[in-house]
């Protein structure tokens, strides 16, 4: 049986909205080197959520249909992603200091607009986030957003959240319509770019397609000697 409080979120407002902050203009010129770059984005907000596990899986090459990043970490609640998540160009250093709260990360993820990193690489950006007995989705459409007869605030996304069992947790970010513009994304080069930033951290493990990011995906010229 759910509390009233639950049943309640059901008949909030169906729609959320961007919440944008001076700082906007001066990142949105700022751009990704690479498909790869901007998936590592994504993986850096996993590790700021204190996600242990974070898994990336790519379409096969001829079927350019999705790209799912799922982690295992906090999660948002529905104020979370209409106050926080939907803040763009708002620091989360400058909310909640430069580390995470609950395992004392120094945080990674400095730009606030992980979900235009997500939307450079795809049309659709859907974020489904569990928490505190709620299932929370978000869908954000690239199209949408780079309409000039709108204002970003004015934007209405749509916003759902159901109940879930109380101890789930962790986001789910599936990208579609993937941009065929720009090289496909190449799984090893991800997977050196994460080797370089993740391989020191002990309670942090990472898979690309089923394969786990270790060292043997550490850039460089590899031989053995006797």
């Amino acid at each position: 049986m759910y509390t009233l409080q639950q049943t309640s979120i059901w008949h909030m407002d169906k729609t959320a909205k961007f919440k944008v902050d001076p700082a906007l203009t001066k990142i949105l010129g700022e751009s990704y080197t690479s498909v790869e770059a901007a998936i590592k984005e994504l993986v850096d907000n996993c590790y700021d959520a204190d996600s242990a596990k974070v898994s990336v899986d790519f379409p096969n090459p001829f079927d350019h249909s999705k790209i799912v990043i799922t982690d295992d970490g906090d999660g948002m609640t529905p104020n979370e992603v209409r106050e926080i998540y939907l803040k763009i160009a708002s620091s989360r250093t400058s909310r909640k200091g430069d580390t995470t709260q609950g395992k004392k990360r120094k945080v990674k993820g400095r730009k606030g607009i992980g979900k235009f990193a997500g939307l450079m690489i795809a049309n659709f950006m859907e974020i489904k986030t569990k928490v505190r007995g709620l299932e929370t989705t978000i869908i954000i459409s690239k199209n949408v957003i780079l309409s000039k007869d709108q204002d970003l605030e004015a934007i209405e996304l749509p916003i759902n959240s159901i109940p879930c069992n109380n101890g789930d947790h962790g986001t789910t970010i599936t990208l579609t319509g993937i941009n065929q513009n720009f090289t496909f994304p190449n799984p090893d080069k991800l997977k050196q770019i994460l080797s370089r930033e993740y391989l020191r951290e002990n309670d942090f493990t990472i898979t690309v397609n089923g394969d786990e990011v270790s060292v043997k995906d550490i850039p460089g010229q590899k031989f053995e000697k006797e």
